[in-house]
């Protein structure tokens, strides 16, 4: 038998083993590992570790204990938002599974009661949200290696990442609709994708000798680079546009109507028999998660970064970068991550329709369940419309397609003075995918040590559109290893709750001379 219960174990170990350890209690970060994510979710100037691969290529060449090689295995964080709150930590891991994992008719979750509906529109939509999005999220750092030499420093690391993430308009969940500019809309569209990716990164960093002798003071210019090898797993690309319009109140609606989706590897199975006017199987057995893993796709990825590292007081690591640790720094960071592309062509397929226009007396009616972002739930969606939505093709092919990495710019700073750390980080999606969101996002957080090697962590982000949370990490840091995990929140208008939306795996790394 084939389901949610059958996940590969290396790859349910990282969350497994969260849950064991946090107590009871969406997403556009930058990387998803324990140091970053409980400052927030930004890291452009502050992660200095093979992870800083994915981010700023430039900060691996930084060095904050004396150390020539960096080891981790193994380390993991996940984010998951949810349309209504989750009562406790193995009910959130159950749900964290459905959402990465086909959909199961089994789970369908209907909402109960008038109140219900109303504390979700609440909840997800407040006042005035044309569409809310929410994001099930997962990095998974199987190897990382950094080495430092005196002139530069490398690194290499794998990864796979998956993200599943969905665009719900207000109309599914409320029959009123948004009066706006004079006239009234009701948005009754959504939109799912989903990506998973392995990447192979190998990268350098090095102080650019040129500028640096432009700067009479303890500075440095510090580039970096990061080519990257990328497998695609199963990819989804469902958006179904579906708004009302009204000029004046009690005339007609002016309904707009129209589909796309694109899809790889077995998700292309059921798209194909949708658009072919049949039912499409949902059986969940008949697809395990572990089918969602293989390639239907290869690409090439570049991340690359630039750091101006600036030392004051007695640091002088600029001199002697492997004798002394940097520990009283500003640094100023740009990079550009995810630069590349996809190519898909393993069981592609691509279905658009032909746009509609139509003029009616009403809205459709509220959806009945709750959307849990499954796999292919969102033909569950679909068919509660029934009849109308026989669409035309405009575009039914089986062509093989790419598709853009989740190209990002990002800069950051970072204060440093000893123990204490304030940070800072803004990005803005140039490609968006299943693991960013459009628009501009920032980033703050500090790190503040009592202790030398306890670290305490604090962080969150400001996005529009995007759910809020506040973060929390400590860890036990030493000369030969580091040991990090943190907690993300979520907030609402009254402040923070006590709902756990994203954790990561207890993260260590060593350090060897």
């Amino acid at each position: 038998m084939k389901s949610i219960n059958n996940i590969p174990h290396l790859l349910l170990l990282p969350v497994i083993a969260l849950f064991a350890v946090i107590p009871n209690g969406s997403n556009a970060q930058i990387s998803l590992t324990a140091e970053n994510m409980a400052l927030g979710g930004g890291g452009t100037a502050y992660l200095t570790g093979y992870e800083s691969l994915f981010v700023n290529p430039a900060n691996i060449y930084i060095t904050e204990k004396s150390y020539s090689y960096q080891l981790s295995l193994f380390q993991g964080a996940y984010y998951y938002d949810s349309l209504l709150p989750i009562n406790n930590n193995l009910q959130r891991l159950n749900r964290f599974r459905e959402g990465v994992n086909f959909y199961d008719p089994a789970n369908n979750r209907l909402l109960e009661s008038e109140s219900m509906r109303e504390d979700l529109v609440e909840r997800s939509f407040g006042d005035n949200h044309s569409s809310r999005q929410l994001t099930t999220q997962s990095d998974i750092y199987w190897v990382g290696i950094k080495w430092v030499r005196p002139k530069r420093s490398y690194a290499v690391s794998l990864r796979s990442r998956f993200a599943s993430q969905y665009e719900l308009g207000r109309g599914f969940y409320s029959s009123s609709p948004i009066h706006r500019g004079g006239s009234f809309e009701f948005n009754q569209s959504f939109r799912h994708r989903y990506q998973s990716l392995h990447e192979l990164s190998i990268g350098y960093a090095e102080s650019f000798t040129y500028l640096n002798g432009l700067i009479p003071q303890l500075s440095e210019f510090i580039i970096g680079i990061a080519p990257k090898i990328v497998l695609s797993g199963a990819y989804l690309d469902s958006s179904f546009d579906n708004t009302y319009h009204l000029e004046t109140e009690g005339g007609f609606w002016v309904r707009e109507l129209a589909y796309h989706q694109q899809t790889s590897g077995v998700l292309s199975e059921q798209a194909r028999q949708y658009f072919a006017h049949q039912s499409p199987d949902l059986n969940p057995e008949l697809h395990s998660f572990s089918d969602l893993f293989q390639p239907t796709g290869i690409g090439l990825g570049l991340d690359i970064g630039l750091t101006y590292l600036i030392t004051f007081g007695d640091d002088l690591s600029v001199l002697r970068r492997q004798d002394d640790p940097t520990d009283q720094s500003l640094r100023i960071s740009f990079s550009v991550t995810d630069l590349g592309a996809v190519y898909h062509r393993t069981t592609p397929y691509e279905f658009q329709s032909v746009p509609k226009t139509i003029t009616t007396e009403q809205t459709s009616s509220v959806y009945r369940s709750v959307y849990g972002g499954s796999i292919n739930e969102h033909y569950r969606l679909l068919t509660e419309f029934g009849n109308e939505l026989e669409f035309e093709a405009e575009t039914d092919n089986a062509e093989n397609f790419s598709v853009l990495l989740p190209t990002s710019i990002h800069t950051g700073a970072l204060f440093q003075y000893r123990r204490l750390k304030l940070m800072g980080d803004l990005s803005y999606s140039i490609a968006r995918s299943a693991f960013n969101n459009a628009g501009l996002i920032s980033y703050f957080g500090m790190e503040i040590r009592p202790v030398r090697s306890i670290p305490l962590r604090t962080g969150t982000r400001i996005g529009g559109g995007l759910p809020g949370y506040f973060s929390f990490g400590t860890g036990f840091e030493t000369n030969r290893f580091d040991l990090n995990a943190a907690v993300q929140v979520k907030t609402r208008n009254s402040g923070p709750t006590s709902e756990i939306v994203a954790a990561s795996l207890l993260g260590i790394k060593f350090y060897l001379q």
